[in-house]
């Protein structure tokens, strides 16, 4: 025999084995103390066991990802910054006045990634994350503010339309106090 036809018949060996195994058939049958015993060999008093079809399940069908290594984030893209209060040419007036600057950003300001806002009143800075920023008793005349969504590196994201707000105090020299 040479090298071929000792390949073909290994390999008519190796399929035979596996289709038997797979058509194998079980036997019940009862051993010395009445205990029931399932088996492939058939015995005389052995009652032969028709095995359903095997049931199978197909898995659910898997939903496509897109991988993104971290410290790969994207950047929000922020469709609103506004100042919405106060109004712009609001008056505020008293000798103990408190402004609330309070600003609507959406979509939400992302902390995470490091964004904050960034308020100028007449060219003075103030960085937070909250979106109320409180002045105390600032002078009076005429004051203008502007935010800007600014990331880790101080880069402006985006900025609002600036608003102009007036302060005005009661006089010791105004006679009609």
């Amino acid at each position: 025999m040479d090298y071929a036809q000792t390949m073909r018949f290994i390999l008519l060996f190796f399929i035979m084995t596996l289709l038997t195994s797979v058509s194998a058939e079980v036997y019940r049958t009862l051993d010395e103390e009445g205990n029931v015993v399932f088996t492939d060999k058939p015995s005389p008093d052995a009652e032969k066991i028709k095995i359903d079809k095997i049931q199978t399940v197909s898995p659910p069908p898997v939903e496509e990802f897109e991988y993104s290594p971290p410290g790969k984030t994207t950047e929000v893209v922020y469709t609103k910054l506004e100042i919405i209060s106060p109004e712009d040419d609001q008056v505020f007036t008293g000798n103990t006045v408190d402004v609330t600057v309070n600003i609507m950003v959406q979509p939400e300001l992302n902390a995470a990634q490091g964004h904050r806002l960034l308020l100028s009143m007449d060219g003075n800075k103030q960085e937070d994350s909250s979106s109320i920023f409180k002045f105390t008793n600032p002078d009076r005349g005429m004051h203008t503010v502007n935010v800007d969504i600014v990331n880790k590196d101080g880069k402006s994201l985006k900025s609002s339309a600036p608003v102009s707000f007036s302060v005005i105090r009661t006089s010791v020299q105004n006679r009609n106090r």
